[in-house]
This record gives C-alpha cells, sequence and structure tokens, in this order.
C-alpha cells in the first residue's frame, strides 16, 4: 500500500515545492524516468525511427502453401534414401520447422509411422516458389508400402503420394531404427 501513495506525495510535493511568495521564477524542465527491473525476455529500449532491416515474420507452412513429391531415391544395398521435396505454391513466405509426418502405407500391419532422426532441425524459410526437402532413411526388407503420406511440420492435413521404394525392413520397436525421417532442410535435394 505504501507504493500507492507514495508517487502522488512526491508529485503534490514537488508542485508544492515550485510555490511561493516572491519574485516568480521559471519551473526548470522536469524529467521522468521510469525504470523496469530487467527481465530476460525485456528488449532495450529505442528511440527514433526503427532502423530494422530484418524481414517480417512469415507464418508456418500449411498443407495448402506447400506441395509435396518424392524426387529421388539412392543406394542399392544396406539403407535407402528418398527425397519428399515441399514447394512454396503459394503466393507467400513461409517456414518450416521440425520433422513433419511420414507413414509408410501397406499391406496389415499399418501404417508405419517413421520415427525422427537425431539431427537438431533449423527453421526453413520458403518464398514463393522455393524448396526444402526432408530425407526418409529405409532399409529394404520384405514389408512393401503402397503410399507415402507425408505431413507438413506442425500441420494435421496430410498428402497421400505414391511410395517409390521396394520392400522396407519394418523397426517398429527397435531403440535405434535404421527406418527414419530427418528433419526438413533448405533447397530441393541434400
Amino acid at each position: 500500500m505504501r507504493v500507492q501513495w507514495f508517487v502522488p506525495v512526491v508529485l503534490t510535493a514537488a508542485v508544492l515545492a515550485g510555490c511561493s511568495t516572491g519574485t516568480p521564477q521559471a519551473a526548470p524542465p522536469t524529467t521522468v524516468t521510469v525504470t523496469a527491473p530487467p527481465s530476460a525476455t525485456s528488449a532495450a529500449p529505442t528511440t527514433g525511427t526503427p532502423t530494422s532491416s530484418a524481414a517480417p515474420m512469415a507464418g508456418k507452412c500449411t498443407l495448402t502453401d506447400v506441395r509435396a513429391q518424392v524426387t529421388l531415391t539412392t543406394g542399392e544395398a544396406g539403407q535407402r534414401h528418398t527425397t519428399v521435396t515441399w514447394t512454396n505454391v503459394s503466393g507467400s513466405t513461409c517456414t518450416m520447422f521440425g520433422f513433419g509426418g511420414v507413414d509408410l502405407d501397406g499391406p496389415p500391419p499399418s501404417p508405419y509411422s517413421l520415427p525422427r532422426s537425431s539431427v537438431a532441425p533449423q527453421t526453413v524459410r520458403l518464398a514463393p516458389g522455393e524448396k526444402a526437402h526432408t530425407v526418409i532413411t529405409w532399409l529394404p526388407g520384405d514389408w512393401t508400402p503402397t503410399r507415402l503420406v507425408v505431413t507438413p511440420p506442425d500441420e494435421t492435413h496430410s498428402q497421400v503420394l505414391d511410395w517409390p521404394g521396394g520392400g522396407v525392413l519394418r523397426q517398429d520397436g527397435a531403440t535405434r531404427p535404421g527406418t527414419y525421417i530427418g528433419p526438413v532442410e533448405a533447397g530441393a535435394s541434400a
């Protein structure tokens, strides 16, 4: 409670101190400084017109912004790599961050939801017409999917593509599977 009446009392005292009998004098200019306690989220104060040349923040890419396409499968024996390329088909810049979802769909048991790699994702900014990609790493096996269901990061809608590869080794319960997806990366392919 003491803080609430402190400011009015100080301001009243300052005003009364300026009132006196005798020769009138011009009041000195008053400067009020308010200092907020520092915090981890406070920004440095600015003066004048902002001079930042940073581009405005772009929203996340949704399935209405990007289209997926299987563009490349490499490798013969051992691990194979299938690249899904995302193209920004909208008229606005958007961003992708993370892994998205990849499900292989085929005979039961289906679908096979692929785990994520341990690679740390980075934000990918896509201007209209620009591309990003996701690499699916997989081991050849005897379970043959027919479809690839891909979902952009932080999105709930998916696009269905034809599976371009052969049979896949399912490793649903593996702690270190050889079949997994990588994060979204900039550019058309790795």
